[in-house]
């Protein structure tokens, strides 16, 4: 199969940085190049590239989510708060026998 020559510019920083992580992950520019242009192929779609602001906002959103339900939720049983989870359970079963 014949090869043609793909060639783009970024900041000089951000590629130095990007090859770094490229090749700390055992790969190779080049590689890496020719696996995004086979995943266009492949879906027909071209990749968007993920904003590290926008994911942490959602984490954080998600988590703040996660917080109100956990706030929400009734409070401890004092009666088990010293105890194993086997404690736990034996006494359970005993109050079923």
């Amino acid at each position: 199969m014949a090869t043609v020559v793909v060639s783009g510019r970024v900041d000089e920083d951000v590629k130095l940085r990007a090859d770094a992580i490229i090749r700390a992950a055992g790969s190779t520019v080049n590689g890496v190049i020719n696996d995004v242009w086979q995943t266009i192929v492949a879906t027909g779609q071209v990749p968007t590239p993920s904003n590290a602001a926008d994911e942490q906002a959602e984490r954080r959103a998600a988590f703040a989510s996660f917080m109100e339900w956990f706030d929400g939720l009734p409070p401890q049983n004092e009666a088990y708060a010293g105890m194993t989870d086997d404690e736990i359970l034996a006494g359970r079963v005993d109050d079923y026998a």
